[in-house]
Order: C-alpha cells, then structure tokens, then sequence
C-alpha cells in the first residue's frame, strides 16, 4: 500500500470520520479481528492492517468485530474510471442473484474477459469475485442467525449457498465457530413473528418521513402502499406472492423489515431490492461540506439525511414517470391505476387487502393499445417501445447497467425526452448525479441561487430531492403539486 495512502487512513482513523465509513477497513494483528474506521477500539498503529474490503480481510484471516459489525457499513458508490466495472460486477452479483454464475457469464455481460475482471477485482477490492460473493452472503447468513428462528439448513439456502456442507465450511473459516456455535453465542433479537423480520441497518440521519411521502405520492394501485408509518408492498414471483412491510427504527438506526415469503429462494433478490428501494448503501455524511457552506437553499433538508427512492419494479417506475409526464402527481397516480386495472393481473389470494394486482408484464405492454385508456399516442407508444426494448435486451433497466448505453437507449425512444431519462435514471438505474434540470421547481429553485447544480457533482441527485422537500412541504394539497417540467419530447 502506498505510504501517503496509509498516512491518510491512519490520520482519517485517528479522526474517527464517518465520511471515510465503507471506505476502507483495518485489522489488527494482535487480535485477528477487522473494523470500520469508526470503530471506538483504539489499537496501537504498529498493530493496523488496512484493507480495501470486507472480503479482502477475510481473505487474509481477519474475522469481523463484534462491537462495530463491518457487515452494516455503508458501501462507497462513487467509482471512477476501471473501478466502474467493478461496481457494475458488485451489482449484477447483489441485486441480479448472479454470484452463483461463472467468472466467465460474469464477464461477459460486462463486455470483458475474465482474466481482466479478476485483476480488477484484485485491484480494487483485494480479493477474488468469488471471495466477495462468498462474503456477501456470509454476512446475510449472520443476520438470519441472530435475527430470525429459521433452520440453519435454510439459512444455508437463502443466503445462497448450495449445500449446508459448503455453508458450514465457508461459515467456520471466517468466524472461527459453527453455524449452531455462532447462534448461540450472538444476541438475540427478542422479537420473533411468524414472518421473517430482519434489521437493515442505514448510517444515520436517515429522512424516513421525506421517504414515506415520497413513496405515498407515487403509490401504484394494487402494488404497493403507505399506511402507518409503514411502506407495504406484494411482490409476486414464480412460486407465489410475497409480503413485505418496512417501517423505521430509528432508536436502533435500522429499516425493520418483516417478510412473508413464498420461497427462501426469494430471501436475497428480497433484501437487495429494499437496500436499492431505501438508499441504504448511501452515507448521508458525504454531503455534510455541502450543507455547512449554506450557500444552497436547500441545504437543510441535504444535512437531514435525505435519500433517493428507488425502485423495486424499474419497468413500473419507468412506466409511471412516462404516465407523470405533463400531469401533477395525483393524474399520474391515476393513469397508473387505469393501467393496472385493465391489464394488470389480479392476485387469486392477496396478502393485504389493498394489495391485489401485480403490475402489467413487458409483454403486456409491449403489445396492448394503450390508447384506449384514453393516454396520448406518442405516451403510449413510448411505454409499447419501453416494453419492447427490454425483452429484446436492448435496454437494460437496472442498477447494475452502463449509465451511458441505457440513457442513450431511453433517449432515443419517441416520447421520452430529457427530463423522463433523468427521472428514470434517478430510481431506476440508482445514478445518484442524475438531475431533471429541465424540472420547473429545480429550475426555479436554482435561478433563485448562487450556485451552479454542476458544482455538487456527483451527488445532484440529493441536491433535486431536497429541492422537491422543500416545494412539496410548502404545498397545501397534493393536487398543488407541479410534478414536473417541460418535457420537449411530448408537446
């Protein structure tokens, strides 16, 4: 390691700077144990290690500290230059259940050969792609075991290993103790249901309430709703209908999320979802130089720890900011419902009352006459060519895509300007610089200020969700709302 490198971890560790949380970890020597930056233990410097990744200091012996659980930190999303194809490699292995692939199907999807990707991988992170995704899902296992009453055996299946054999293998060679050993030695959540409830943990502050309203306004019939203090959603899949229901913790800076599933197999496609859908990887602390110049309006709400909604169905978010375009929040909330009543699919035996459809399939929208719904030609065809480009493959509307390739493809369907390709790639595509400049409230929001948008690159994305918190707190009735701004494309 670079020695000025190491000089500033040890200055940034002596500092105990949350900003550097997920950044990097140390080890220490003397105990074989590994830590965030934030840890409150105080090693002595000629005992540190640091490492790159979780993965990295497993690799190399160190098992995780019980007091500062580098399994919850937050993870460092801004990459530049090679290591974006490492990002894109950690996303397609979390959020799309391909850690299971072969380095070389990995490889290709991400148009590189897999000698590269693992130097990449060594480079970057320290270890191999099959030592991060062992360590992945060595860490959901820990939270099953502590948190939940289900059978180490299907512990072993939901965090997606293929056999309790490799489970206990891979389990015992990190931790130093079985499965069974580690249950019993671990605190206990005393909160048990039927359900599956997991804590995810965030780094505060966390803008649950923002959130909430956030997901309430944009709410799609059927699918998913706000009620309680609560974001509930039925997922469908497969083998059935599943239930999620998410409120906020702050006491214990965690989401609790209580899961009905129909399937174990679902639990890790489950979590991911929720992380990308709530914003969790994201480190709020980042943004605090930004709110302590003062000099954007919206600053406050920056500090507060806001978040950017994501999506859990990116083809029904990208759907409903197309049925947004041109109408106040409420019209687009309505415009989703016709949709989904006339060809969504109604669910035989919901799990929640107000939860009974699932959102129209690709194939759906692809070929049905959306007009009739009585939407704008050029609307409903750019939702036909949406459906289309993504069963042929070539639009990819995930986190784990080329940022550059999806705008471009987005941009190049008749009916999607500008503004659309922002706000799809703001929940869709988790782009945390993506900025509907064109928007009305951002463009008078940032005529009224001295500051450029450009100079908060690359974090634009929080800069619009504080600017539209501060517009919609001000708003009487959500009818109020002018949800978007022009969007050249359609007129």
């Amino acid at each position: 390691m670079d020695e000025l490198f190491a000089t500033t971890l040890h200055h940034a560790l002596s500092a105990r700077d949350p900003r550097y949380d997920g950044r990097f970890y140390y080890g220490v020597t003397t105990t074989g144990i590994y830590c965030r930056p934030i840890c409150p233990a105080r090693p002595k410097p000629e005992h540190l290690r640091f490492f790159k990744s979780k993965a990295e200091a497993e690799r190399a012996g160190f098992r995780p500290c019980l007091r500062c659980r580098p399994d919850l930190s937050p993870s460092c999303s801004q990459w530049q230059g090679t290591a974006a194809v490492v990002a894109r490699a950690l996303a397609i292995m979390e959020r799309d259940g391909a850690d299971s692939e072969s380095l070389t199907v990995l490889a290709e999807r991400l148009g590189i050969s897999d000698r590269h990707l693992r130097r990449l991988f060594r480079e970057h992170l320290g270890a191999s792609p099959m030592e991060v995704a062992i360590s992945r899902r060595l860490h959901l296992a820990r939270q099953l075991l502590t948190q939940t009453s289900l059978s180490i055996t299907d512990i072993a299946l939901a965090s997606g290993f293929n056999s309790l054999r490799r489970f206990n293998d891979a389990f015992t060679g990190t931790y130093r103790r079985t499965p069974s050993d580690f249950r019993k030695s671990a605190p206990q959540d005393p909160a048990r249901h039927e359900t599956i409830t997991l804590h995810l943990p965030y780094l505060p502050p966390y803008d649950w309430d923002t959130m909430l309203r956030y997901f309430a306004r944009h709410e799609v019939f059927g699918t998913d709703t706000v009620e309680d203090g609560s974001y509930l959603r039925q997922i469908a899949s497969a083998q059935g209908p599943s239930l999620l229901k998410v409120r906020n913790r702050p006491e214990k800076a965690c989401l609790e999320v209580s899961l009905t599933l129909s399937s174990f197999s679902q639990l890790r496609g489950a979590v991911a979802a929720i992380r990308g859908a709530f914003d969790l990887d994201h480190n709020p602390l980042l943004l605090a130089p930004l709110s302590s110049e003062g000099t954007v309006s919206a600053a406050p709400a920056l500090a507060d720890g806001i978040r950017i909604p994501g999506a859990f169905n990116p083809l029904e978010s990208a759907v409903g900011v197309i049925l947004g375009q041109l109408v106040s929040t409420a019209q687009g909330r309505r415009n989703l419902q016709k949709l989904v009543e006339r060809f969504g699919t109604p669910l035989p035996a919901p799990l929640h009352p107000r939860l009974t459809h699932q959102f129209p399939s690709a194939e759906v929208l692809a070929r049905e006459d959306l007009s009739v719904l009585g939407f704008t030609k050029v609307r409903a065809a750019a939702i036909n060519e949406l459906a289309r480009a993504v069963l042929e493959d070539r639009l990819t509307l995930s986190r784990s895509c080329d940022l550059t390739a999806t705008r471009k493809a987005l941009a190049q369907i008749r009916g999607i300007g500008p503004w659309t390709v922002e706000m799809i790639a703001l929940r869709c595509l988790g782009d945390t610089d993506a900025f509907p400049a064109t928007d009305l409230v951002l463009a008078r929001a940032l005529a009224a200020s001295p500051l450029s948008a450009d100079e908060l690159r690359p974090w634009r994305g929080y800069l619009a969700l504080a600017l539209w918190k501060r517009q919609t707190s001000s708003e009487a009735t959500d009818q109020a709302a002018p949800a978007i701004g022009p969007e050249r494309s359609l007129t």
